[in-house]
């Protein structure tokens, strides 16, 4: 099956906790599908409600966007840092630093912590606020309770505190390099030791070696599983093949939304339920442990599968588009181009009809002033009454010039022939 060669690799980058190569973000949508799953059920339903696009339009309602939620996670991830040292140091927790060094390193981290934090709450008010996403007036909050996408300013920072904790890939810091470092440095010692010292300690050692300097790291194991299952969910939303229908006998089989917020309840409460355990050792015996671990089995198997079908669909996208398909396509394009001509007719011919209207209405009323020519698309002279009206001016206005033009010669004319009647005159008189 296509499970068999995704299942070890899956298995080891959970224990590792990290991914081989850099790894981009998660997309928004699923990140808030991750967040819902650690929200109490009802508002878990309300958020898929909003984000499934098969309940229309009038329904599904948008999230505010904060120009991606994984930096949410990084500065939450500055701040659970900052205050897990202070809070180390003040536990008497030894140090590596002293003196200036050790206080000019605890204010530089101070002030860091403070400018995420302050950033945090500024995320979070225009989130939880947001009256584009999240009605404000009586009659939207009616609406939307009507629709069952309501959420309540409550609920609201919960979504916002879970998505916080929505897993996003880091690169190795340098203690991490410097583990990787040694970890290579004793590996013959651990492969000489694997002779006197038990299979599972071996075994251990190889699971827990500390990734490559060139991967993404995550916080645990739940984390990385929460990644996987989130980046297939991704691939499969983005696919060319999905989008296109080609593959939709097969995937509206699936629900990969619901399955998404399944996952993560299921990893974030299994992950609660191991942290009680190791805080009263007392309560893990070995029936319930064994319990537990085969819930990890059964969460890691369904996003194998998920995985798998995100393969192929890989694989669907990496063929080449059939000839008779892009025919299909360009002339479905090409039908669609003609049926829009009424459309542009009906255009040209209001556009026009404006024009001549606004020449009527503007240009011929103001004096001394000559409506211009309007023109056809082709450059011809437009037949509209308003542009033939037009024209008519303009030959007017040429056939006047040139009557004044003749009035003016012949009145030069005029002129000099009266003063060649008086010049006989006076001779006549001299005489």
């Amino acid at each position: 099956m296509a499970e068999a060669h995704i299942d070890a690799p899956v298995r080891r980058w959970c224990e590792a906790r990290a991914i081989p190569g850099r790894r981009p973000d998660l997309s928004d949508t699923a990140a808030l599908l991750i967040a819902a799953g650690r929200l109490p059920e009802a508002t878990r339903e309300v958020v898929l409600r909003r984000i499934d696009d098969r309940a229309g339009s009038a329904v599904a309602q948008p999230f505010p966007d904060l120009g991606g939620y994984s930096r949410l996670r990084r500065l939450a991830r500055i701040v659970e840092r900052g205050d897990g040292s202070r809070t180390a140091r003040r536990e008497g927790a030894p140090d590596l630093l002293i003196g200036p060094l050790a206080g000019a390193r605890d204010a530089a981290e101070a002030l860091r912590t403070a400018d995420a934090r302050r950033k945090l709450a500024a995320y979070r008010h225009a989130f939880t606020v947001n009256r584009r996403s999240f009605g404000a007036g009586v009659r939207a909050v009616r609406r939307a309770r009507k629709d069952a996408v309501h959420l309540d300013l409550d609920e609201r920072d919960l979504l916002f505190d879970a998505l916080c904790r929505t897993p996003s890939p880091t690169a190795p810091s340098a203690a991490v390099v410097a583990a990787r470092s040694v970890a290579r440095a004793a590996a013959p010692v651990v492969r000489l030791a694997t002779l006197h010292v038990p299979d599972a300690v071996a075994e251990w050692v190889e699971w827990h070696r500390p990734p490559e300097t060139d991967a993404s790291v995550f916080g645990d194991r739940y984390e990385v599983l929460l990644y996987i299952a989130g980046a297939v969910y991704d691939r499969v939303v983005d696919s060319r093949s999905a989008a296109s229908g080609e593959l939709d006998e097969q995937l509206m089989q699936l629900d990969l939304a619901t399955d998404l917020v399944q996952i993560s309840a299921d990893a974030t409460q299994l992950s609660d339920v191991w942290g009680q355990l190791r805080g009263a050792p007392g309560l893990a015996d070995g029936t319930r442990s064994s319990e537990l671990d085969r819930v990890w089995d059964e969460l890691v198997d369904r996003v194998v599968a998920l995985s798998a079908v995100g393969d192929l669909v890989d694989e669907a996208d990496k063929r080449p588009v059939p000839r008779a398909e892009v025919a299909a396509s360009v002339d479905q394009q090409i039908d669609e181009l003609v049926r829009r001509s009424g459309q542009r007719e009906l255009s040209i011919a209001g556009a026009r009809r404006v024009a001549a209207q606004l020449e009527q209405r503007v240009i011929a009323r103001l004096p001394g002033r000559t409506a211009p020519e309007l023109t056809r698309g082709d450059g011809a002279p437009s037949g509209d009454t308003g542009a033939g009206a037009v024209g008519a001016g303009d030959a007017a206005a040429g056939v006047g010039s040139e009557g004044v033009g003749l009035a003016d010669d012949s009145a030069v004319g005029d002129g000099g022939q009266a003063g060649s009647g008086s010049d006989q005159a006076r001779d006549h008189s001299a005489r």
